[in-house]
């Protein structure tokens, strides 16, 4: 189950260009803040006391995350999954550097180095659960699925799930993201067919230049539902991206069930190591082991 399901090739920049060392991330943070004069403000990580947790032990360190009662479906599954132990012994199998680590697949125990993995899970699937009001942060725990061509309903791989690592987000990119979610959303519909046949073509012959006139003659078009969309996401919301990080384009996309209370650094060494072939860790990093928190009330 990949996350790899953007119509527009140029989305792929903001989950797999180049990264850069985590210091330099920090000061350029820093510099943009500065520049739009937005106040330092981080998500909640505290736990509910209505909340159920899973603690991961792997060979990097432990991580606690938190399972949200608003997406039942999900974090019930999740749940119940961690406490039949389902991903002992699973592997980190693809992890993109400021944009998510994903496990959870079961083809992954003992995999051997070259094998292909991301495709493993239980034989069934969850409804999606998405809410507009539940965030990308960086550390936010969310469902793995197959693209949207392969799965229109956005139904959520049975066992598959990523965290979001992420990195600030400038309101100027913040801005962009959201255009292209609405032109990825104009694209989709029936009686725009034509402008996605277009630009189909223009990408498969390599004509860099018609698919940007082709996008240039849909941005008018949208204009007004770009800027609904930027000013229905709350200041706050903005500010999180800008300061902490996360990945608003998943936004609306993908079921956000949870997240990292505890061990977000583990969750940072994880991001930073060196990987392969299909992003798989050249070294493998490995859940050893589970343990469910029931909560509290």
């Amino acid at each position: 189950m990949k996350i790899k399901s953007f119509i527009i090739p140029s989305l792929l920049l903001f989950a797999c260009g180049e990264s850069a060392k985590p210091k330099d991330e920090v000061e350029t943070m820093k510099q943009e803040l500065a520049k739009e004069n937005i106040p330092m403000t981080v998500p909640d990580t505290t736990l509910p006391s209505n909340w159920n947790a899973v603690e991961f032990n792997t060979n990097y360190g432990k991580i606690v995350v938190g399972l949200n009662p608003a997406t039942p479906k999900h974090s019930e599954n999740f749940y119940k999954l961690a406490s039949e132990g389902y991903y002992n012994g699973v592997l980190f199998h693809r992890v993109i550097k400021q944009f998510m680590v994903q496990t959870g697949d079961p083809n992954s125990k003992n995999a051997k180095p070259d094998q292909q993995l991301g495709d493993g899970g239980p034989k069934y699937k969850l409804p999606a659960e998405i809410s507009d009001t539940i965030y990308h942060y960086k550390g936010a725990l969310a469902a793995a699925r197959e693209s949207d061509d392969h799965n229109p309903m956005k139904m959520s791989s049975g066992s598959q799930f990523y965290i979001v690592t992420g990195s600030p987000v400038s309101s100027e990119k913040f801005k962009e993201m959201l255009e292209q979610n609405v032109i990825k959303e104009f694209l989709s519909q029936r009686e725009n067919m034509e402008f996605q046949m277009r630009l189909n073509t223009a990408y498969e012959m390599g004509n860099q230049l018609a698919a940007d006139n082709v996008i240039k003659e849909i941005k008018p078009l949208v204009k007004d539902k770009i800027e609904t969309a930027y000013n229905n996401v709350p200041q706050k919301t903005r500010n999180i991206y800008a300061s902490w990080g996360g990945t608003p384009f998943l936004d609306n996309n993908y079921t956000v069930f949870g997240k990292v209370i505890s061990g977000h650094h583990i969750v940072d060494k994880i991001q930073w190591i060196e990987t392969g072939k299909n992003d798989r860790p050249v070294s493998d990093v490995k859940i050893i082991s589970t343990k469910v928190i029931p909560k509290k009330n």
